[in-house]
């Protein structure tokens, strides 16, 4: 027997439409439709990915992010980084100056009224240890507390939660892993039964199988974790 040797699957905003129009009968005749034809499809995949952006941690969402420290500031704008939200943030410091030899210090985060309630949010440290993030609509700050007066090669490393990409052209690969592709197909066309006005057995079918799917998504991309309980012990 021979098989692809492929483990790949790389599907087009294009090919989840279709996908997903496919299921509720709605497809455009000659399969190959205009971005002005399904825009309102395009729209609802967008809204759908961004929804999901509520829910995590997503592990394949987590990225490492950088930035070097630099003398008496206490804030940083990691606008390029364009974080959702940050997950944890390490101070980097070089023992011997050479980069294999790192240490990572963790840091403490703090809430907003925490941060706001420091009296000097400047105070000089040789060593940040706590840290706050605040995203706005079009600025993501990172605070650090206390602020060093003299770093040398020292960083901040942070694990943030990105954003999903959007699609913008039926060409756009989707911004997810490939095991995500049928959840996120069956889901859209749960989203348009209302649109296109399907009802009966079959709508909900889709629906139930596309809540179905979600579920297991979710439920696969998190990490495994230990709960110790205590041992009650009951008298009579």
């Amino acid at each position: 027997m021979t098989t692809s040797g492929v483990t790949a699957l790389t599907l087009t905003a294009r090919d989840i439409i279709l996908f997903a129009l496919n299921k509720i009968s709605a497809a455009p005749i000659g399969q190959n439709p205009a971005e002005t034809e399904v825009a309102p499809v395009i729209l609802e995949l967008n809204l759908m990915l961004k929804e999901w952006e509520f829910d995590g941690p997503h592990l394949w969402r987590q990225t490492l992010g950088t930035t070097t420290l630099l003398a008496n500031t206490g804030s940083y704008s990691l606008v390029t980084d364009n974080p959702l939200r940050i997950m944890e943030c390490r101070y980097r410091y070089p023992s011997t100056g050479i980069t294999s030899d790192e240490r990572d210090l963790p840091m403490e985060a703090m809430s907003r009224d925490a941060y706001m309630e420091l009296p000097c949010k400047l105070s000089p440290g040789t060593v940040p240890t706590m840290w706050y993030f605040d995203p706005q609509e079009t600025t993501q700050t990172l605070y650090i507390w206390p602020v060093p007066t003299n770093p040398t090669t020292d960083k901040l490393v942070y694990t943030y939660q990105r954003r999903f990409q959007i699609i913008q052209t039926l060409n756009d690969s989707l911004d997810v892993p490939q095991e995500w592709l049928s959840t996120i197909g069956y889901n859209l066309a749960s989203r348009m039964l209302d649109d296109y006005g399907v009802e009966g057995l079959s709508s909900q079918r889709i629906a139930l199988r596309a809540e179905k799917l979600l579920l297991k998504a979710k439920s696969f991309d998190r990490e495994g974790f230990v709960k110790f309980m205590p041992n009650y012990r009951f008298r009579r």
